[in-house]
């Protein structure tokens, strides 16, 4: 009997090609007590020959085998071509049209969008509904600023509403006001004849087999010049239709975060947009298997052919350098506070007088922190990354620890790659001595922990003074009034940064030395009582 799981085999080719699979069912033999069921694998649109089976589950089973047979005989060009013409088949949906209108648009995204950009409110409001319950009719009208659109009808409620959203954009346009005001935002949704004439031509002209290359070539070419937000607002809709209130939280190397509201949980999110890479996934796939409280939660991701553009974007990609499109993945999270630990330990070193709970806060802190490493190590990973910048707070307050894009699992230290970008970022005076290299262990993020700590319990006055004590710090060299005001925390942050790993101690036994000093130090009293403020 054949074990092997053909069908977890095609998804697996699905997944590395970034294809689509599915399986229908072609038909039955046999009589009701002994039938024999055929179905076939199906992928981007492209049907391989069926298998059969006494069950379902069988039959399914010897169809997967039969797919990636003949996927082996073809070679890769065959799945090569399939995804083209499944590319090609989905831009046709959105250029080809019976009318002078994008019939595949989504007008719900678009409205959200308007609404965005122009600070406008909007609502769907139910106006009634017909037929019977079998086939039932809902109807919809769209109210943007108290103002009613005309109501549009459907076979579901999403159709009535995308039906009023079209219409109310229709509308929209007709505006006196609509080029001075939208104009320069929705330039790429100028539903006027001669623009989609003009994408027909590219469509026909390229209907050859000229190859989905060519075409998203022109198409994009021609879109720089008319309309450069086409890719945004016609081919990446999710963000837009999934998400409203988006405002823009930060930007660097690493991509954009958005905070953005949710709109069928009507919650806030942090949406991380990144170019889609191997180093992106890895990030992804780390977050997905935590769950911990001291850790950012990951949600869901998905991936775009482009990436959303706000109001303080530019139209360049500097960070991103490739021959081929790129792809963007967009990486759903926990919104935490825009307050991080480098900015609160800024703050205390600013405050005048000083803070006088600084230390009993600073202990709280560090305590969730290692909480957080010890349940990433316990997972076998490594962060490789900590510093003040990756640590943020939740909306209780708790320490959040975030930015996994250097993650590796503990039996993967031989990651040259990696180690190359994270000296680029300037990270370095975080990193462990043996960092360096490319022999290491999770005793590194211990290495890192220890001048954290250092900058949660002293207060630095100035970058200059950080600057000339630290390699001293990294040395285990203390300043002096430091051991006298702190004897038990230097204790423990030196035995961190031992310069030999094997000295150093485990994330586990740190947690445990942390919280029997908090039980038997002066600084328990009240501590638990107190309100948090960060």
């Amino acid at each position: 009997m054949d074990t092997v799981n053909y069908v977890g085999k095609l998804n697996e080719y699905a997944h590395k090609w970034h294809s689509g699979v599915s399986y229908e069912e072609v038909g039955s033999d046999g009589p009701p007590h002994d039938k024999v069921f055929n179905l076939r694998a199906v992928i981007d649109g492209k049907a391989y020959p069926s298998g059969e089976g006494k069950t379902k589950k069988e039959a399914k089973q010897n169809a997967a085998k039969k797919a990636l047979e003949s996927l082996s005989q073809l070679g890769h060009q065959d799945s090569v071509e399939s995804r083209n013409n499944a590319a090609e088949a989905s831009v046709q949906v959105v250029l080809s049209s019976k009318d002078t209108s994008f019939t595949e648009t989504n007008f719900i995204g678009l409205v959200n969008h308007y609404c965005q950009k122009t600070k406008r409110s909007h609502s769907y409001d139910e106006v009634g509904r017909d037929g019977p319950s079998h086939k039932p009719l809902f109807f919809y009208k769209l109210k943007i600023d108290n103002k009613e659109y005309p109501v549009g009808e459907g076979k579901s409620i999403k159709e009535a509403k995308q039906n009023a959203a079209e219409l109310a954009w229709s509308a929209l346009q007709e505006q006196s006001d609509w080029d001075s005001k939208v104009f320069n935002m929705f330039c790429c949704l100028d539903f006027n004849k001669q623009k989609h004439e003009t994408l027909k031509t590219i469509q026909g002209k390229h209907q050859s087999n000229q190859g989905m290359k060519s075409l998203l070539t022109d198409v994009q070419l021609h879109a720089r010049h008319h309309f450069s937000c086409l890719n945004n607002i016609v081919f990446a809709c999710r963000f837009l239709s999934d998400f409203n209130s988006i405002e823009r939280l930060g930007k660097g190397g690493f991509g954009r975060v958005y905070r953005a509201k949710n709109i069928l949980l009507d919650q806030y999110r942090a949406v991380k947009i990144v170019h889609s890479t191997e180093k992106a996934l890895r990030e992804v796939t780390a977050l997905s298997e935590l769950h911990h409280r001291n850790i950012v939660r990951y949600y869901s991701c998905w991936r775009e052919d482009c990436r959303y553009e706000d109001d303080m974007s530019t139209s360049t990609d500097s960070y991103y350098q490739s021959n081929s499109p790129p792809q963007y993945l967009y990486i759903e999270m926990e919104l935490c506070d825009s307050k991080t630990l480098r900015k609160w330990i800024e703050e205390k070193n600013e405050n005048t007088p000083p803070d006088s709970q600084r230390r009993q806060k600073s202990l709280i802190i560090a305590q969730e922190i290692v909480s957080g490493v010890e349940y990433i190590h316990s997972k076998g990973l490594i962060h490789r990354d900590l510093k003040p910048e990756n640590i943020m707070f939740g909306k209780d307050k708790e320490v959040k620890i975030g930015d996994f894009g250097l993650v590796t699992s503990e039996n993967d230290s031989n990651d040259e790659n990696l180690m190359q970008r994270t000296k680029r970022t300037g990270t370095k005076s975080y990193m462990a001595p043996e960092q360096s290299g490319t022999n290491y262990d999770q005793k590194v993020d211990v290495f890192a922990l220890g001048l954290i700590f250092f900058e949660l319990f002293w207060k630095l006055f100035t970058v200059r003074e950080k600057v000339e004590i630290w390699q001293d710090i990294r040395s285990q060299k203390f300043p002096k009034e430091f051991s006298v005001t702190f004897p038990q925390e230097m204790k423990i942050i030196q035995s961190m940064l031992c310069a030999k790993p094997e000295e150093r101690p485990e994330a586990k036994q740190l947690k445990a030395e942390l919280e029997k000093f908090t039980q038997t130090s002066s600084v328990k009293k009240n501590m638990h009582q107190e309100n948090r403020t960060v």
